[in-house]
C-alpha cells in the first residue's frame, strides 16, 4: 500500500481552522466552567471557605461589641449611683449647714462660704450627671470617660472635705 501525500489545500486549512475555533470555544463553555468551579478545591469551595472565615470573624466581633456594650452600660450605671450618692450627701450637708447656722455654731460669713462650696459641688455634680446621661446615647470616648472619672473623684473629695468641716462644726 502506498500512501499519497497531498499538499494542504484551502479546504484542509479551513477545516483545521474551524476545528481550532470549536475547541477554543469549549474552553469558555459555561457548563465546563461550572463543573470546574464546583469540583473539590474549585472556586466555589474557595469562596465558601472565605465566606465562613468572614462569618466567624463577624461573629467574634459581634461578641466583642456586645461585651463592650455591657461593660459600658455597667460603667454608666456605676457612675449614676455615685452621682446619686453625691446628691443625697449634699442634701444632708445642706440641712446640717442650715442647722449649724440656726444653732449659731457658725457665722453668717462662714455659712455663706460653705454654702457656695456646697452649691458649686452640686452644680458640677449635675453637669457630670448630664454628661453621663449623654454618654449613654453615644459611642464610648476614652478621653472623655477619663476626664469624667477625674471630675467625679474630685467632686467626691470636695464633698468629703465639706463633710469633715461640717462634722467638726457639729462637734464644736
Amino acid at each position: 500500500m502506498s500512501t499519497v501525500k497531498l499538499a494542504p489545500t484551502g479546504l484542509h486549512i479551513a477545516t483545521l481552522a474551524c476545528t481550532l475555533l470549536f475547541l477554543s470555544g469549549c474552553a469558555s463553555n459555561p457548563y465546563l466552567e461550572a463543573k470546574s468551579s464546583t469540583a473539590a478545591g474549585g472556586q466555589q469551595t474557595r469562596d465558601i471557605a472565605a465566606a465562613r472565615t468572614q462569618l466567624t470573624t463577624a461573629k467574634v466581633e459581634n461578641v466583642n461589641l456586645g461585651d463592650q456594650k455591657l461593660q459600658r452600660e455597667r460603667e454608666l450605671e456605676r457612675n449614676d449611683k455615685r452621682l446619686r450618692a453625691l446628691e443625697a450627701d449634699l442634701q444632708k450637708q445642706e440641712v446640717a449647714l442650715a442647722s449649724a447656722l440656726r444653732a449659731r455654731k457658725i457665722s453668717q460669713a462662714r455659712h455663706a462660704e460653705l454654702k457656695r462650696e456646697s452649691d458649686s459641688i452640686g452644680e458640677e455634680t449635675r453637669a457630670v450627671d448630664l454628661k453621663n446621661k449623654g454618654d449613654a446615647l453615644g459611642a464610648a470616648d476614652t478621653k472623655a470617660d477619663a476626664a469624667k472619672e477625674t471630675r467625679l473623684r474630685d467632686l467626691e473629695r470636695r464633698k468629703k472635705n465639706l463633710e469633715s468641716t461640717l462634722a467638726a462644726i457639729a462637734k464644736g
